[in-house]
């Protein structure tokens, strides 16, 4: 029998006579930014606790990352977003990232991430990042304004990331000196894929490893320099059990890539 024609469109719901009103458009999807990356190291078996089989720990056991960042992202299909609709294509984001591998290949994956714009929230989602809403706030720098100027020297920076009335990460970085894309952390993302089942929820219908699709990741301007990070209780999040023992230095610099898409390296079902 003959399938009837499915008259809606869209690369994701919701889905519309004409397509247009989907949360995210398809990949590519491009991003430009300024990310404030601070390193850390917590306890080894705070970092193994995040690290599911498979992956095994990293070459640095208990290392991680905190990104504060704020992006432009538009899609191939849809790259004049910024200008139509910049309310959607700029937002801010906190990542946490610890340090892992798999099949000897070191990466990180992010056990926690916030947004505030829904259509990366739910890309997130589809990619593997376990995003969900909040509030990011970063210091702007820059040279024209007093008393606080722009990148140099002695330079301080602060990230706040809050979500549901609470504070959960607070990072700050004081700059000592320009540096080399050589220092900055290597970056490869290893990420859960994991949706519920409909019918049965004590299982998934899917649940599955994924490396993301990296491209054109172009880097520029380039700070380091002191770097502190503080990780606050919370009644729902889990990230102050992270609690950072030693720092490792911060980065500040412009950052450009292209994800298109990503690869399934492991079925849990």
């Amino acid at each position: 029998m003959k399938m009837r024609h499915f008259p809606l469109k869209g690369y994701t719901l919701p889905l519309t006579p004409k397509g247009h009103s989907s949360i995210v458009e398809p990949p590519p999807w491009h991003y430009g930014g300024e990310v404030m990356q601070l390193v850390f190291r917590t306890q080894e078996k705070r970092a193994r606790a995040l690290i599911p089989a498979p992956l095994e720990m990293g070459p640095e056991p208990g290392k991680g990352i905190v990104w504060f960042v704020e992006w432009v992202s538009v899609s191939g299909s849809n790259p004049d977003l910024a200008f139509i609709n910049p309310e959607r294509a700029v937002y801010r984001e906190c990542l946490v990232l610890i340090q892992c591998s798999y099949k000897g290949e070191p990466g990180y994956i992010v056990p926690h991430i916030w947004v505030d714009n829904d259509f990366t929230l739910m890309r997130g989602f589809m990619q593997g990042f376990p995003k969900k809403l909040g509030r990011i706030y970063r210091t702007k720098l820059n040279d024209l304004t007093p008393r606080i100027g722009g990148k140099r020297i002695g330079a301080k920076m602060k990230g706040i990331c809050e979500s549901h009335g609470e504070r959960i990460v607070e990072g700050s970085l004081v700059f000592t000196r320009k540096a080399a894309p050589s220092e900055l952390p290597s970056i490869r993302f290893y990420l859960m894929r994991h949706f519920p089942d409909i019918e049965d929820p004590a299982k998934p219908a899917v649940h599955e490893l994924a490396i993301s699709k990296v491209s054109d990741v172009k880097v520029s301007e380039i700070w380091t320099g002191d770097a502190d990070l503080k990780f606050f209780e919370s009644t729902v999040e889990e990230t102050a059990a992270l609690a950072p023992v030693e720092m490792l230095g911060g980065f500040f610099h412009n950052m450009g890539l292209t994800i298109t898409g990503g690869k399934v390296i492991h079925k849990y079902r």
